[in-house]
C-alpha cells in the first residue's frame, strides 16, 4: 500500500533530523547533540524534535543506527576476514569520543542500553559468520568471544593505527585457522 503524504512527511523529518544528529556527532561528540541546537539548524521548535524523538537518547540512538548501516554498507567485499575485521576496526577507533559516549550513556539510559546490547551482539553475530568456516564448532564461540574481546580492548587502550592492527592480525591468525580465511564478513 502507498505511503501517505504525512507519513513521506515525517519520514523526510525524521532523515533531517538524524542527518543532523549524526553530522554532530561525528563532530563533537555527545555532548555537541543539542537538540535546541538541532531544531534551529533545522528552523524547527525545540518541541518539534520532541515530537519525533522523546528525549534526547532516542535521537542518539537514531544517529548510531544511522552511523552503523552506513559503516556496514560502507565494508570492503571479496576481501580477506582479517582484512575486513581490520577495516571496521580503523573505522570503529574513528569514532571513539562516539563510543565512549555510548557506554556512558548505556550506563543511565535504558534505550541507550538497549541499543548498546543489540549493536554488541549483531557485531558478535558478524564476527561469528565470518569466522565460522575456519573454526571446528566447539570452538567457534570461544574463538569469537576471544576476538571480540581483543577488539574491543585495542580500541578501548586507543593504540597507534599499526600497533592495533598489529596486534587483530596477531590474534587473528593465532585463533583461526587459515584454510579458509577468504571467506566475506556478512
Amino acid at each position: 500500500m502507498p505511503r501517505t503524504h504525512s507519513e513521506l512527511k515525517r519520514e523526510v523529518k525524521v532523515g533531517a533530523l538524524v542527518e543532523a544528529a549524526e553530522r554532530r556527532l561525528r563532530e563533537g561528540g555527545y555532548e555537541a547533540l543539542s537538540v535546541a541546537g538541532i531544531a534551529r539548524e533545522l528552523g524547527l521548535a525545540q518541541n518539534a524534535v520532541y515530537w519525533y524523538f522523546p528525549s534526547k537518547d532516542h535521537l542518539f540512538v537514531a544517529a548510531l543506527q544511522r552511523l552503523s548501516a552506513r559503516l556496514i554498507e560502507r565494508k570492503p567485499r571479496q576481501r580477506p576476514v582479517v582484512e575486513e575485521i581490520v577495516w571496521f576496526v580503523d573505522r570503529l577507533s574513528e569514532l571513539q569520543a562516539i563510543r565512549r559516549a555510548l557506554d556512558e550513556r548505556a550506563r543511565v539510559s535504558p534505550v541507550v542500553r538497549d541499543f548498546e546490547r543489540e549493536h554488541r551482539a549483531g557485531m558478535r553475530a558478524m564476527l561469528r559468520n565470518a569466522i565460522a568456516g575456519s573454526v571446528v564448532a566447539e570452538d567457534l564461540d570461544t574463538v569469537t568471544n576471544a576476538l571480540l574481546a581483543t577488539l574491543e580492548g585495542v580500541l578501548l587502550l586507543r593504540l597507534a593505527r599499526r600497533e592495533r592492527d598489529r596486534i587483530v592480525r596477531f590474534t587473528f591468525s593465532s585463533l583461526v585457522a587459515q584454510g579458509t580465511g577468504a571467506r566475506s564478513m556478512g
